[in-house]
């Protein structure tokens, strides 16, 4: 094998090595492991990079040997690189040789780490390596002009997105990468050494009681040299780069800067403390250093409030100005041209990709909003789908025809809505969105509404030949990539900025003179609001009735409100029910705050709610519930999974005789079924389109309320343990407690539901494997939460027993027990919607409450989408 073989095959295994390394640093517990498995990741995503030079393939071949020596002990001297040969045989092998692979590999592994010197060699030369200088230059892009404007290299980008994405990996409750913001902007900076881009994390703080929702934004500023290796830097840890002001109108000298690589676990602290302060950070030499600087930057001073989404807000302003229009459409396509095939562009981006954080100015009076690029820094970059093949498409560009559709709505003032395209855009879709998009366009005479130039750039993302000087065969893929660049910049961006540069003003976001009391985004003090309550609809308009019994389950449902209303309303004589008001999307929602749990207090509320609010068309028990190990003995429904109602079983209804109960068998016939209307919408959300939208749903409305509660979050797979349903939850210890230990017919003492699985000393052995649990701690991701479709016992008795939540299953074909789905059902056209918060088996606990809450209000939100009555 040749040096290019080797340093190919190192690439393709290499990542798939440093997961088996962090997996063993996760059942052992033992850091060392931790340490080699992020040195590996981070290596894994420079090597490219790094082996331009000879002397760092040099490196990188060392680095392999001792890589390979360390996954497979039995080695013959003759046959370099066996072991990583097998592994990039079997690692996506479906065959159980992989399971060997697996299990070989983690004990030579362990081995190394714990035994072999030479672990302490590798451990040095992989730093070494990524720090390296070179003098040869490993990108040769050229900037892009017009009217004296400059672009940069296109490869800063991915540098950028891959060094946050490596170095700044964290696991703490706050997930800093998983709500990062980059800062799209028509900043200039010809000609400079060094590209400044600016990004926000979300910081881990806690409200003051009074503001709700509250989020602190850490600002930082991460400098990217233009020309890799285009100079020695004169002493390790210590460098020039000139550290721009975060007002790029400002121009500072260069000063010197002293800089320091990113400790493990550093980044967390770094952005959740000295909030007023901005981190700056430098690439240099394919390494994110720490700038330490004597002069910080002032803030930009971001309210502290999640913002909305480009849609939303669109919905919210009343009224937007030409001048603020031309300059938030100049800033989105500039940033569209900038990010185009990037790894921030994975995806079209669209009116969700978009969020408004608003900035304060510095000066006296309010502040404004200004466009910020949503991502998770996702750990495997998919290549951007730059263009469609199939010959019967309207468009063949996603990335164009999306920056018409976002540039259509800015002028029209409203967002695309799922109604009218319900489906993402997609190689099947694209025709459905280039309709409304020209059909759009063409209706709202863009021409004489914003302006001719605003026109053009439309009518440019729209023509389906705006690429035709540039065919496909013609050029490599990166000239095709830089060709179409330049069509964009020349065609699109270059008439924006034309308008852009014609007014004055940044924004000029405007409110109509009204007489409604909800405040627009632009005019209200963010940083002290709660969610504004606007007047209250008529009592006729709320058509949703949502019932929520525990204080955790409220505020999972509350967070998703897009609006409160003021609760002025008098309820009818007979209503004592505590209602919150809203609008839920398109719907006004009625929040029933149920005084306890069970059966009972859901009934009376269930009955009395018509009287004030007369046209209830749904009703949506929601929060959590106990789960059914195995839907129809084979499905697993695991902790944090939904399950949604077709039908209700009153488990508890039945008769008491000398000795034993008897349930009443026909107790689905007794409830009824559903109505014709839920019944048909059952029908569609089982449809595979629907519960592809609806499950993506549920992971948009989870960060939601993640973002407002920040309490919700997985607690990890860890925390998931089924025991068998004859294994009791009880004193294993003789000597803590001789009732547990010497009952002869099985009962417990009343302590033990008091005291957690650990304290009882329950064995793990007795533990029953889940597959989906497995296949998600080999592959190193969290489960997705599952919806499941099926019956639900409901009644008055909690259920906490194993082998009677067993029996009932096998008897009534059930797949949840929970308490006040059974009042509701004969009042209200009801569906029950609860995340799986245990296995209601006596081994229950509450860990996974707030999880649990947030999946079943994700994906009540998510079915009112699809709702159309």
């Amino acid at each position: 094998m040749d040096d290019e073989d080797a340093l190919d095959l190192g690439c393709q295994v290499l990542p798939w090595i440093s997961n088996q390394v962090i997996l063993i640093g996760q059942q052992t517990r033992n850091k060392v492991y931790g340490t080699l498995g992020c040195e590996l990741f981070v290596l894994s995503q420079q090597v490219a990079s790094i082996s331009e030079t000879a002397i760092a393939r040099q490196k990188l071949l060392k680095i392999f040997e001792l890589v390979d020596k360390a996954c497979l002990r039995s080695r013959n001297e003759a046959d370099r690189f066996r072991a990583l040969k097998r592994i990039r045989t079997y690692k996506d092998s479906t065959s159980k040789i992989r399971q060997t692979v697996i299990k070989e590999t983690q004990e030579s592994l362990a081995h190394f780490v714990l035994q072999n010197p030479e672990y302490h060699t590798l451990l040095r030369l992989i730093p070494d390596c990524l720090t390296m200088d070179t003098t040869e230059p490993l990108h040769t892009e050229q900037g892009y002009q017009d009217e004296g404007e400059v672009g940069y290299p296109g490869h800063l980008n991915e540098t950028l997105y891959t060094q946050l994405q490596t170095y700044a990996t964290c696991c703490c409750r706050t997930g800093h990468l998983e709500w990062a913001r980059l800062r799209l902007s028509t900043d200039n900076q010809n000609g400079d050494e060094d590209v400044s881009f600016e990004l926000v994390f979300r910081a881990n703080s806690f409200p003051p009681a009074h503001s709700q929702p509250f989020v602190q934004w850490k600002e930082s500023n991460v400098m990217v040299p233009r020309r890799t290796g285009i100079q020695k830097r004169k002493k390790v840890g210590f460098a020039t780069p000139p550290l721009e002001s975060l007002s790029p109108k400002q121009n500072r000298p260069r000063v010197a800067q002293r800089m320091r690589r990113l400790a493990l676990g550093e980044f967390c602290k770094l952005i959740d403390n000295q909030l007023e302060i901005p981190v700056h950070f430098y690439i240099q030499s394919n390494v994110l250093q720490v700038v330490e600087s004597p002069n910080p930057n002032p803030c930009r001073g971001i309210f502290p409030c999640e913002g909305l989404s480009l849609g939303q807000w669109l919905e919210k302003i009343p009224h937007i100005s030409n001048k603020g229009k031309s300059h938030l459409a100049y800033t989105i396509a500039k940033s569209v041209w900038q990010y185009y095939n990037s790894p921030w562009m994975m995806t079209p981006w669209t009116h969700e990709s978009i969020q408004l954080l608003t900035e304060g100015t510095g000066l006296t009076g309010q502040g404004k909003p200004h466009p910020y690029l949503t991502t998770k820094l996702a750990r495997v970059i998919v290549k951007s789908k730059d263009f469609y093949h199939a010959s019967d498409l309207m468009h063949q560009y996603p990335h164009i025809l999306a920056l018409g559709i976002l540039l259509i709505e800015i002028a029209v003032g409203r967002p695309l809505t799922s109604e009218e395209c319900p489906h993402p855009l997609s190689e099947t879709m694209i025709n459905h969105y280039y309709t409304w998009a020209w059909t759009t366009a063409h209706e709202s005479n863009l021409k004489d509404t914003v302006h001719s130039l605003y026109e053009e750039a439309v009518s440019n993302c729209l023509n389906p030949e705006l690429f035709s000087a540039y065919p496909i065969q013609k050029y490599g893929e990166t000239d095709e990539i830089r060709a179409r660049q330049n069509a964009l910049y020349e065609k699109i961006v270059v008439p924006l900025k034309r308008l852009s540069d014609a007014y004055r003003d940044d924004w000029d976001i405007q409110s109509l003179p009204t007489t409604n009391t909800t405040e627009t985004i632009s005019h209200r003090d963010i940083s002290k609001q709660t969610i504004t309550a606007s007047e209250s609809p008529p009592q006729t308009d709320f058509t949703v009735a949502i019932f929520c019994a525990l204080p955790l389950e409220v505020d999972a449902v509350s967070v998703l409100f897009d609006d409160l209303c003021q609760d002025s309303t008098q309820n009818a004589p007979g209503d004592s029910n505590t209602y919150t008001l809203g609008r839920m999307g398109r719907r006004h929602a009625v929040l029933v705050h149920l005084p306890g749990m069970g059966k009972s207090v859901a009934s009376q509320a269930a009955s009395s709610i018509r009287s004030t609010y007369p046209n209830i068309k749904l009703a949506l028990v929601v929060g959590i519930c106990g789960g059914v190990p195995y839907k129809n003995g084979h499905e697993e429904i695991i902790l944090g999974d939904i399950v949604v109602s077709d039908g209700i079983v009153q488990h508890d209804f039945g008769r008491r005789v000398p000795g034993a109960f008897l349930r009443k068998t026909s107790v689905t016939e007794e409830l009824g079924r559903p109505n014709v209307a839920i019944r048909g919408f059952l029908s569609k959300i089982k449809t595979t389109m629907a519960r592809k939208r609806i499950g993506s749903n549920v992971e948009k409305y989870l960060n939601v309320i993640n973002q407002g509660l920040g309490n919700a979050r997985y607690p990890g797979i860890k925390q998931d343990e089924l025991f068998q349903s004859t294994y009791r939850h009880k004193h294993h210890d003789p000597v803590a407690c001789t009732s547990c230990a010497h009952s002869a017919d099985g009962t417990v003492c009343d302590e033990v539901f008091d005291l957690s699985c650990h304290q009882l000393k329950c064995h793990k052995d007795n533990l029953v494997q889940r597959k989906r649990l497995q296949t998600a701690l080999i592959q190193g991701h969290t489960p997705s939460p599952a919806i499941h479709l099926g019956l639900i016992a409901s009644g008055d008795t909690v259920m906490k027993s194993g082998q009677d939540r067993d029996l009932i299953a096998m008897q009534d074909n059930v797949i949840a027990f929970e308490m006040e789905g059974v009042g509701v059902w004969d009042s209200l056209p009801c569906l029950v919607v609860k995340g799986v918060c245990d296995y209601a088996d006596s081994h229950k606990n509450k860990i996974w409450q707030p999880y649990a809450a947030a999946t079943g209000a994700a994906c009540m939100k998510a079915l009112l989408d699809e709702w159309m009555h």
